[in-house]
């Protein structure tokens, strides 16, 4: 069994999906440690940007804690994956590598943590073993037709007031900013709803992977006929720990 670690800056310790979860203060942030009950090799780990506690049953995570995996965690919530949230996902990260922690890891980006997964590693390719992206956020300009509302959101994250014309094509929108992660050819595992009326596939993970295949990156998609955003995961997630586990353990 794994001992019980005390963490630098922690703030509570719980229990969850059968691990130890750590909270820990970062850069003004809350994040997650959930070490595992016995440990992976080289302290292995994965990371949900948003969406920590959502289908836990479905998309791998409560296996892949059972089999000595971390989950980590930071909430950077409300910033749509501007430069600020990534910053503050790298200072987890550099807090991550100061306690031995693997260099590189498996992204979980469920929705909007798509956006955040994609904008952190083409800043920081390098950072990760493979994506497992489900129903992602691909562009900035989302909401634009089905929740034009609450679109001012994003462009006030991103410095541009109320004008979310701004957005359209925007230079940090992963569909135009990914040439990096296919440099380092990231594995990428896609699942889409085709009746998503929350993401659009056609225009954010579809394309996406689509990106991947003409750059020659591994690839695999999933697209569910008669599925909409929710929910996340697979009913048997073994395809997707097979995944992970194949990419990590290469």
């Amino acid at each position: 069994m794994a001992e019980e670690t005390k963490y630098p800056f922690e703030i509570s310790v719980d229990k969850w999906m059968g691990g130890t979860r750590h909270k820990i203060s970062i850069a003004n942030s809350t994040a997650w440690i959930v070490e595992p009950p016995c440990y992976a090799e080289n302290k292995q780990w994965f990371w949900l940007p948003e969406w920590p506690t959502a289908f836990p049953n479905r998309n791998g995570v409560k296996e892949l804690i059972q089999m000595g995996f971390y989950m980590l965690h930071i909430d950077v919530y409300g910033k749509f994956a501007n430069p600020e949230a990534v910053k503050i996902m790298y200072t987890f990260y550099e807090y991550l590598q100061e306690q031995g922690f693997a260099e590189k890891g498996a992204f979980i980006g469920m929705s909007m943590g798509g956006l955040y997964t994609f904008r952190f590693l083409e800043e920081y390719p390098h950072i990760g073993n493979c994506i497992y992206a489900d129903a992602p956020v691909c562009r900035l300009d989302w909401r634009h037709e089905r929740r034009s509302e609450l679109a001012p959101e994003v462009s006030r994250a991103y410095g541009h007031g109320d004008d979310i014309n701004a957005l359209y094509d925007h230079p940090l929108s992963p569909v135009n900013n990914c040439k990096k992660m296919l440099e380092h050819k990231i594995p990428l595992l896609m699942i889409v709803g085709l009746d998503d009326l929350v993401v659009d596939a056609d225009i954010n993970g579809l394309l996406m992977a689509d990106l991947w295949k003409k750059a020659g990156c591994k690839v695999e998609v999933i697209s569910r006929l008669s599925w909409g955003h929710h929910p996340h995961g697979l009913d048997d997630p073994a395809r997707i720990i097979r995944f992970i586990l194949e990419n990590t353990f290469k």
